[in-house]
């Protein structure tokens, strides 16, 4: 992992800077796969809003950071299984910008963020950079797929892995 950057819980007062980078990472991850329309549409305060609620809810202690010397680079989060809701924990965001991609980040969030847990997610079906490091994990395809309408219809595949399948760090 790159030495410069921690990763540690997020914290409330990460809210602004968080929303901030969910957008940029937003726009460097999805421009090819979304209309510049849909992209200019996405704002920070929409983000704001949501992560002042995660980090005040109940898994706020789930959400980690990638901090690089305090500015913050990546970001991942997951929520706990929920009868009736999830079987399994669910890994709902990991992004990390380009600039900071290709130097362990990914994976030291990812294993902040699930550990070792049994996990599901689901991924951009056009994105198979990530769909290899999400392999390269444990995890494997489902065969689920869906269709995100508030998305421009944007195609997606649900990707899981069982427990104790995390890559060892190295």
């Amino acid at each position: 992992m790159d030495h410069t950057c921690s990763i540690r819980r997020a914290a409330p007062e990460d809210a602004e800077a968080l929303a901030r980078l969910h957008v940029e990472c937003w726009r460097e991850t999805y421009t090819r796969l979304l209309s510049p329309g849909f992209m200019a549409r996405q704002s920070v305060e929409e983000r704001l809003e949501m992560w002042r609620h995660l980090l005040a809810g109940p898994h706020a202690g789930r959400q980690f950071v990638a901090d690089d010397a305090g500015k913050l680079v990546g970001f991942a989060g997951s929520l706990p299984p929920a009868k009736g809701l999830r079987e399994q924990t669910e890994l709902w965001g990991i992004y990390l910008l380009t600039s900071h991609q290709g130097r362990g980040l990914g994976q030291a969030l990812l294993e902040a963020a699930i550990g070792n847990e049994a996990a599901a997610l689901w991924v951009a079906a056009d994105n198979p950079r990530a769909q290899a490091f999400y392999q390269r994990q444990g995890f494997d395809f489902t065969g689920a797929r869906d269709t995100i309408e508030d998305w421009e219809g944007l195609a997606e595949v649900r990707m899981a892995r069982p427990a104790g399948l995390a890559r060892p760090a190295g």
